[in-house]
C-alpha cells in the first residue's frame, strides 16, 4: 500500500509563550508573484541557499547566494536581481511573522534601500535556472540598535523572497534559554498494520529506511541537546521468529503460517529497535504511551480509558528498559492546555505518574498574548504536574523547512523572531520550549543547520526539557478550559497534527464493534491467539495522534478493521434449513458452516426448540470444522407432537462467547405412536391375505 501522506503544509498564524518552558516557531519565507505578468506567468521562483554569516556583528559583510528558477510554460526576462534591506530592524515578532511568510506591506517602501544588484540572464526559458550572489555590506554597523533582525527582500523583475539579516552589537539583554524536544513518530502511512504481505513490507522498508523521515530526524539533532520523545513502537518490535520449524505441532503449525514478508519485516524491526538503542546513551529521552494516542479522543470516551492504561504501561516498560528515559510526559496532539485539560489527564494517567504535560502557547487564550512576559517557568497545575507551553512561532516554523531544502531561510527565521522575542523583556530572564512539529519532514542538513544556528546566537543559551519541568514552581496562570481549537497569530504555519480530531466518537465505536466480534472468534480460530494479537495492535494504532495529519489514511485502517470485523461476525454460521422428522426419538441433524481460510475448533452449538412439543434431551458436543468446510451436528431429540417446530441454533466459543450468525431451523415432526404399528401392522395382514388369495387362484388355474 502506498503511502498516503499528504505533503501539503497549511500555513496560518503567528507566536506564543510559555507556561512553564514557552516554545517558538517561524514559519518558512515564501516567494511572492507579481501580477499578471510574464514574469509571473513564467512563474518565477527565488531559491536562497545560503546567508552568511547567520548572525553579522561590526563590519561583516552578509552574502546571500541562492539561484533564479524559471517554472512555467513561457520565457522570462530577467535582467537584474536586487538585494534591498532597511536599516532598521523589525520591531515585534508580528512584524517577523508577516515578513516571513512574504507581506512587505509593513515595512515602508522608502526605507528599502539597494544594496547589491547581479546580472540576470536575457531569457529564463522553462526549467533553467540562474544562480546569483549578493552582498550587504557591514549589516550589524548600519544600525544603532544593540541587536535585532533587519529586513532582506531579494527581487528578480517582479518576483520578491524575503529574508533576514540577523544582527548583534552589543549584549544588553538577558540570554533566553531554549530547549526542544523532538517527537520521534510514525508517518500516518496506512500500509504499515495492514495484513501481512508485500505492501506492507514495502511500507516498513520506506518507514525505516536510512534516508526515511524518522533516520533523517534523528541524524539531524543527533549532536544537538534535543529530547527525543519517542512512539513506543519503534522500541517495542515483534519476537524474533525461530529460523527452524517448532517440533511441537501446534507451534509448527503457526510457524507455517509466517510468510517470507513478515519474516523480513520483523527482522527489519529488530534490526531498527537495536540500531536506535545504540543511539540513546547519555541522551536525553522521553517515552510516549505506546502508539503516541491521541489524547482528546481518550477524554472524549470513557470507553477508551482501559485501552489507554494498557498503552500507557507499554511505554512505561519501554522506559524502564532505557537508562534515563522519562514515561511522565503528555503531549495532547491538539496542543490545548487548562486547567481542567489538566487535571483530567492527571487523572487519566493515575495518581504519581504525570509529570508534565505540553501543549501551544496559543492555547492560553487572548489574556496571554505576544506582549506579556515568558515566566520562564511552567505552571504547576494540580498534583505538581508541570504545564509546559511551547512557543508556536519558533516551533513551526520548522515546518518550512520541507520547501526550505537548505535550511538557509528558516536559520534567519528563527534568528530573526528569537531577536524579536528577546526585544520583548530583555531585562527579565525567560526560557522558551520548541516542540518540533510531528509531521516534520525536512533534509537532515536543513533542520541541522536551523536547530543549530538558533542554539548557537550569542542571545540564546542551551536549555534542557527536564530542567524547564524541575524548575516550574509557578508562571501564568492557565485558562479554566480549553479553547475549541487554537487560534495562531497571523503568519505562522499551522501543524496538520494539531488540526481536527481524526478518531471521533463514532469512529472509535466502530472499533470496539469490530474487536469484540474478532476477540470471541479468535477463541475459536485454529490461529487464534496470533489473529487477535494482530488486530489488537490494529487498534492500538488506530488511537494514534498522527492520524490527525492525514484522516484519509485513517479511513483506510478503519475499514480494514470493520471489515475483518464483519468477516469474524459472519464467516461461521448455522444454515437455515427445513427438516423432517419421522420419528417419535432420534437424532436432529444442522449444518454449521465455516468460511474462515483457518479452521474453527471446539465451537459450542446450542439448540432451544421453540415449541413445548419437540424437546433436546442434550446438547451436542464441541465441533471442529475445517477451513471453508461444513460440519453436521446431530443432537437427541424426541417429538411429543406433530406440527413445525422452529428451533433456533447459536453458536458460542469454549468460553461461552457468542460468535458468529444464529438462525433458526424449522423441523416438521412426524412423531410416530402406537398408531404407526396398528398401520404397520394392518398392511402386513393385507398383504398377506392378497398373498393367500393368489396363491389359491394359481391352483385353480
Amino acid at each position: 500500500m502506498t503511502s498516503r501522506r499528504n505533503p501539503i503544509r497549511a500555513f496560518l498564524r503567528a507566536p506564543a509563550r510559555v507556561i512553564g518552558p514557552a516554545l517558538v516557531v517561524a514559519g518558512a519565507t515564501a516567494w511572492v508573484p507579481a501580477p499578471a505578468t510574464a514574469a509571473s506567468e513564467a512563474q518565477i521562483v527565488i531559491t536562497i541557499n545560503s546567508l552568511a554569516p547567520a548572525v553579522a556583528t561590526g563590519n561583516e559583510d552578509v552574502e546571500v547566494a541562492g539561484t533564479v528558477t524559471n517554472r512555467g510554460g513561457a520565457d522570462a526576462d530577467i535582467p537584474e536581481i536586487t538585494l534591498q534591506a532597511a536599516d532598521t530592524p523589525l520591531a515585534g515578532r508580528a512584524a517577523v511573522a508577516a515578513w516571513a511568510s512574504g507581506t512587505t506591506s509593513g515595512v515602508p517602501q522608502a526605507s528599502l534601500r539597494t544594496y547589491d544588484t547581479a546580472a540576470g540572464p536575457d531569457r529564463l526559458s522553462e526549467g533553467e535556472s540562474h544562480g546569483f550572489r549578493l552582498t550587504l555590506p557591514k549589516a550589524a554597523a548600519r544600525t544603532t540598535a544593540a541587536y535585532g533582525a533587519l529586513p532582506l527582500l531579494v527581487r528578480a523583475g517582479d518576483t520578491v523572497r524575503t529574508t533576514f539579516a540577523a544582527v548583534h552589537n552589543r549584549k544588553e539583554y538577558e540570554q533566553l534559554r531554549v530547549a526542544v524536544v523532538t517527537p520521534v513518530t510514525l508517518d500516518p502511512e496506512p500500509g504499515l498494520f495492514e495484513s501481512y504481505g508485500a505492501g506492507r513490507l514495502a511500507s516498513w522498508r520506506t518507514e525505516l529506511a536510512d534516508d526515511g523521515r524518522i533516520n533523517r530526524l534523528l541524524d539531524a539533532t543527533k549532536d544537538l541537546p534535543v529530547t527525543w520523545a519517542f512512539d513506543p513502537t519503534l522500541l517495542a518490535p515483534p519476537e524474533a521468529i525461530a529460523q527452524e520449524r517448532p517440533t511441537d505441532p501446534e507451534a509448527g503449525t503457526a510457524w507455517d503460517r509466517i510468510g517470507p514478508e513478515q519474516r523480513e519485516e520483523t527482522a527489519l524491526r529488530i534490526a531498527f529497535d537495536a540500531a536506535l538503542r545504540d543511539r540513546l546513551p547519555g541522551r536525553s529521552v522521553a517515552v510516549l504511551p505506546y502508539a503516541d494516542p491521541d489524547l482528546a479522543a481518550v477524554l472524549a470516551d470513557p470507553g477508551l480509558t482501559d485501552r489507554f492504561a494498557a498503552l500507557r504501561a507499554k511505554g512505561e516498560a519501554v522506559a524502564d528498559g532505557i537508562p534515563g528515559a522519562r514515561s511522565d510526559i503528555a503531549w495532547p496532539a491538539d496542543g490545548l492546555l487548562a486547567t481542567s485539560r489538566v487535571a483530567a489527564i492527571t487523572e487519566l494517567y493515575g495518581e504519581g505518574r504525570l509529570g508534565a504535560v505540553i501543549g501551544s502557547e496559543a492555547a492560553l487564550g487572548a489574556d496571554n498574548t505576544l506582549a506579556a512576559p515568558h515566566p520562564g517557568g511552567a505552571d504547576r497545575a494540580g498534583a505538581g504536574v508541570a504545564a509546559l507551553a511551547y512557543d508556536d512561532g519558533l516551533s513551526n516554523a520548522l515546518l518550512d523547512l520541507e520547501s526550505d531544502p537548505s535550511g538557509a531561510i528558516t536559520t534567519q527565521r528563527l534568528l530573526a523572531d528569537s531577536l524579536a522575542a528577546l526585544a520583548e523583556y530583555p531585562g527579565t530572564p525567560r526560557s522558551l520550549l520548541i516542540a518540533t512539529p510531528r509531521t516534520l519532514d525536512a533534509r537532515p542538513g536543513a533542520l541541522h543547520r536551523a536547530l543549530s544556528g538558533l542554539l548557537d546566537a550569542p542571545w540564546i543559551t542551551r536549555g534542557d526539557l527536564d530542567d524547564l519541568i524541575d524548575e516550574a514552581p509557578g508562571g501564568t496562570p492557565l485558562p479554566a478550559d480549553p479553547a475549541a481549537e487554537l487560534a495562531l497569530p497571523s503568519g505562522i504555519p499551522a501543524d496538520p497534527s494539531t488540526e481536527r480530531l481524526a478518531l471521533t466518537a463514532s469512529r472509535a465505536r466502530t472499533v470496539a464493534s469490530a474487536l469484540k466480534a474478532i476477540d470471541a472468534t479468535s477463541q475459536v480460530r485454529d490461529d487464534g491467539a496470533v489473529n487477535g494479537v494482530f488486530w489488537d495492535e490494529v487498534a492500538d494504532q488506530l488511537l494514534s495522534s498522527r492520524w490527525r495529519a492525514d484522516r484519509g489514511a485513517l479511513r483506510i485502517v478503519l475499514g480494514e478493521l470493520r471489515d475483518a470485523g464483519i468477516q469474524a461476525d459472519t464467516a461461521v454460521a448455522v444454515v437455515p434449513e427445513r427438516i423432517n422428522f419421522f420419528a417419535d426419538s432420534g437424532l436432529l441433524q444442522v449444518t454449521v458452516t465455516n468460511d474462515l481460510d483457518v479452521p474453527v475448533r471446539q465451537v459450542r452449538v446450542h439448540l432451544t426448540p421453540l415449541a413445548p412439543s419437540f424437546r433436546l434431551t442434550e446438547m451436542p458436543e464441541p465441533v471442529d470444522i475445517g477451513a471453508h468446510s461444513r460440519a453436521t451436528v446431530r443432537v437427541p431429540a424426541t417429538a411429543l407432537a406433530a406440527g413445525t417446530v422452529p428451533v433456533k441454533v447459536s453458536l458460542y466459543s469454549p468460553q461461552g462467547q457468542h460468535i458468529g450468525v444464529d438462525n433458526t431451523v424449522q423441523v416438521r415432526a412426524y412423531p410416530t405412536g402406537s398408531w404407526f404399528y396398528w398401520v404397520i401392522g394392518a398392511v402386513a395382514a393385507a398383504l398377506v391375505a392378497a398373498g393367500v388369495l393368489r396363491s389359491r387362484r394359481r391352483r385353480k388355474a
